[in-house]
């Protein structure tokens, strides 16, 4: 501590100086000494302040008088240095300057003893008191002489800290004017030019630029006076070492200060231009994101060579985060911005901003007078690719389609996505239908070459809706609705195709809305019955099986057949609902009729392909509410179509073997009506051929669909599967298909589609006519006339 209070007085190997020097030459006269001094023991030496009489600077403090002096607390005295035991021996009483005689005493600085005033001579003396006294009053004065050092020292220290606080409060509240612009949302370049003129405004001569980094080249944010050629010079400059400072800085994160311009390596491409705009040096200091991720730098211009402060060094640094602040909140505020107006799959427009391109083009469109389209684009097989082949191909589908449809439409216009498989185009300043066509043409060509996606090569193609503002609308709802009903044409026309809006389309959206609304409230609201066909065996006219069919009773339009709302059910996903629905009707009353009347009643039910591919929905499901209810899987048969094998994947397969194995019959219905392959026949659990009512209908002795049907149950036969005709409406059919050997059929000439009462009663009938013993194995009905 002693030497810490040494130090502060920063006095040690300063000049000699008359203050002190005026001590010592009276302290000699008053006791009549040869020699005097005022010195300062620092750890390991004693240095001379003021010496009257002799010449030294410095000794070593092992051989100093004055070191025992500062460890007492009285006056030191030496009367004669022969007769003292501790000092007679000293180099300086046997050798020059031969002393004989020492008086000291201590010099204290806040009760520290720094140093010592001390007199001595060649020949001995004696110090009375009042000599004593004396020579305290002379410390006393050296004592207030360095007192004034430090007050004097204090004040100036004083007089930095507050110059020092007034620019650190003043630069703090700079910092903080910028943080509430950077926290009200102000733009990028208002708060990094702010950042830029309060360190120009703190330091005149010095000029100042915040370069933000894209790409490993920096760009301009802030730089007003910095000369205009200067800054196009180095606009874009690529990031790197021996790049300038700000290269430098930011290819290796760390500060950056060449203090000479003219003569360093890092400038040596640069230095003419720099001496053209009048720059000597230049400090650079990274600006980081949190993560440490370099954004720009941030640099200090001098007119000559310089080299920065501790001071200056931090407030370049602290100026660097603020602006790393605000670039990371642009950064962050870009990056919502960007998630909220763009999907993030394709990076194309979302829904939001599509609708304020649209607004604009619209806009623009009644000012100059032109025509705007709008391409309302839905993918044909999406859902089926997505299902079976899983989302990863089906998003690089997307993904894929998004590229081949902005390759197909200028830079003018726009390509969104709305989402799952749709996409809308806005074509600005149509002049003629034949360009408009061209670019309609275009997409669906792109889009319909093949796919290379993770290792599959998958097909796809398109329908788009077409509407012209202002032909069919002028608002932007009216456009989309009209293009997303023309789109609904295009593919009733045959998918892959384009068609343009025409009115009566409103009004069969119009139709098709309601009838989703109606038939949600059919299924919430128990609008919904089935109705059983029975399927009769041809061999003996015994009905055992009968299939399940759904109908609609609506409050006002009566009763709806299937083919008006199955389709919209597939499409809108409530397929799934009715047919949990039907299967838990179907599994109720076939456990009735079972115990009650036909033992070995089996029930048919329809499944739809989605299904089989709704990963949230499986049908699978069904297997655990046949054991639930008690369900034999003897007492249903599932119904499938051709189009389902024929896409069927691995996961199809699996769920069509499962219901297989618990015992469930699988029924092909509708067959040939596809592109039929026997080698599905083979691959996939299949019990019944449901030969198709169009082959049935008009079949005769000499038709070809009789050559057909005939093929098609000699087949099934070899593969032991048996078959069921539909669609059976006259005798002759009756008999021809009885002929061939087909064991099953099913249509009109037999029985209509039953309600529950009546096919209830259909089964009593029967059951009362037979045997109570042949009851339990089959429900037999009359034989009918071959």
């Amino acid at each position: 501590m002693r030497v810490n209070a040494l130090h502060q007085l920063n006095i040690l190997d300063t000049k000699a100086e008359e203050r002190f020097d005026r001590i010592t030459r009276l302290a000699a006269h008053t006791f009549d000494c040869q020699f005097s001094s005022i010195s300062f023991i620092d750890s390991e030496r004693q240095w001379y302040k003021s010496v009257f009489n002799f010449d030294a600077t410095e000794l070593s403090r092992d051989i100093s008088f004055c070191a025992y002096t500062i460890t007492n607390n009285d006056v030191f005295v030496i009367n004669d240095t022969h007769k003292d035991d501790n000092f007679k021996d000293s180099e300086f009483v046997t050798e020059a300057p031969l002393l004989r005689f020492y008086a000291g005493i201590k010099i204290s600085i806040n009760n520290y003893h720094v140093g010592s005033l001390c007199v001595f001579d060649t020949a001995p003396k004696q110090f009375s008191s009042t000599d004593k006294r004396a020579l305290q009053d002379l410390a006393s004065m050296v004592e207030s002489e360095l007192q004034k050092e430090v007050l004097t020292q204090a004040a100036e220290a004083m007089k930095r800290y507050q110059e020092q606080l007034d620019k650190t409060q003043k630069l703090t509240r700079v910092r903080n004017t910028i943080l509430e612009k950077i926290v009200n949302a102000e733009s990028l370049h208002s708060v990094l030019m702010d950042i830029v003129k309060a360190i120009e405004s703190e330091y005149h001569n010095q000029k100042c630029s915040i370069l933000l980094l894209k790409d490993n080249c920096l760009y301009s944010g802030a730089a007003p006076s910095l000369p205009d050629f200067y800054n196009q010079a180095i606009e874009g400059v690529e990031i790197g070492l021996g790049q300038g400072s700000c290269g430098t800085a930011a290819f290796t994160g760390n500060r950056t200060v060449v203090e000479d311009i003219s003569t360093h390596p890092y400038w040596a491409a640069w230095v003419d231009l720099a001496t053209q705009a009048q720059l000597g040096a230049c400090w650079s200091q990274p600006i980081k994101a949190a993560n440490g991720r370099v954004l720009g730098t941030f640099a200090i211009y001098h007119p000559k060579a310089a080299t920065p402060t501790k001071d200056e060094l931090a407030r370049i640094e602290m100026f660097a985060n603020v602006a790393s602040i605000a670039i990371e909140r642009q950064k962050s505020s870009d990056l919502i911005w960007h998630q909220a107006n763009f999907d993030e799959l394709t990076q194309l427009p979302n829904r939001n901003i599509m609708g304020e391109h649209l607004k604009k083009a619209l806009e623009a469109a009644k000012r100059n007078k032109t025509q705007v389209a709008v391409m309302f684009l839905d993918l044909d097989n999406f859902k089926d690719i997505n299902d079976t082949l899983g989302h990863g191909v089906g998003d690089a589908l997307l993904i894929d389609c998004a590229k081949r449809i902005s390759g197909c439409v200028r830079h003018k216009d726009t390509v969104a996505r709305l989402g799952g498989d749709e996409f809308v185009i806005i074509l600005n300043d149509i002049t003629e239908f034949s360009g408009l066509e061209k670019t309609a043409q275009k997409i669906l060509k792109a889009i319909e070459q093949p796919y290379h996606l993770q290792s599959e090569i998958v097909h796809s193609s398109a329908s788009i809706g077409i509407t012209i503002y202002p032909d069919d609308a002028e608002d932007v709802a009216s456009l989309l609705k009209n293009a997303d009903q023309a789109m609904y044409g295009a593919k009733d026309i045959g998918k892959n195709n384009y068609h343009y809006y025409t009115k009566s389309m409103r009004n069969a959206a119009l139709k098709r809305m309601t009838l989703i609304a109606d038939l949600r409230h059919a299924i919430e609201h128990d609008e919904l019955f089935l109705v059983y066909q029975p399927i009769v065996n041809m061999t003996n006219g015994r009905i055992n099986k009968a299939e399940a069919l759904i109908r609609w009773q609506h409050p006002t339009r009566g009763v709806i057949c299937p083919d008006d709302f199955i389709p919209i059910a597939e499409e809108t996903g409530l397929i799934i609902d009715i047919s949990n629905w039907v299967f838990d009707r179907v599994c109720r009353d076939v456990m009735f009729w079972r115990k009650t009347l036909c033992p070995d009643l089996q029930l048919s039910i329809n499944t739809s392909p989605i299904h089989y591919t709704d990963p949230d929905r499986c049908i699978t499901q069904w297997l655990e509410r046949m054991l639930v209810s008690r369900t034999p899987p003897q007492a249903i048969t599932l119904e499938i179509t051709e189009n389902l094998l024929m896409d069927a994947n691995a996961s199809v397969s699996n769920k069509l073997f499962q219901f297989r194995q618990a015992g469930v019959d699988i029924a092909l219905d509708d067959f040939g009506t596809g592109y039929s392959s026997i080698s599905y026949l083979k691959k996939y659990p299949t019990d019944f051929l449901k030969i198709d009512k169009s082959f049935v209908h008009s079949m005769s002795e000499v038709s070809n669909d009789k050559v057909l049907c005939e093929a098609i149950i000699v087949m099934a036969k070899k593969l032991g599967i048996e078959v069921i005709a539909e669609g059976i409406e006259t005798e002759e059919q009756h008999y021809i298909l009885q002929k061939m050997g087909c064991k099953y059929g099913q249509g009109y000439l037999f029985f209509k589609p039953l309600k529950y009462e009546d096919f209830n009663a259909l089964l009593e009938k029967s059951a009362s006519t037979n045997d109570k013993s042949t009851m339990r194995s089959s429900c037999d009905i009359p034989r009918l006339p071959t």
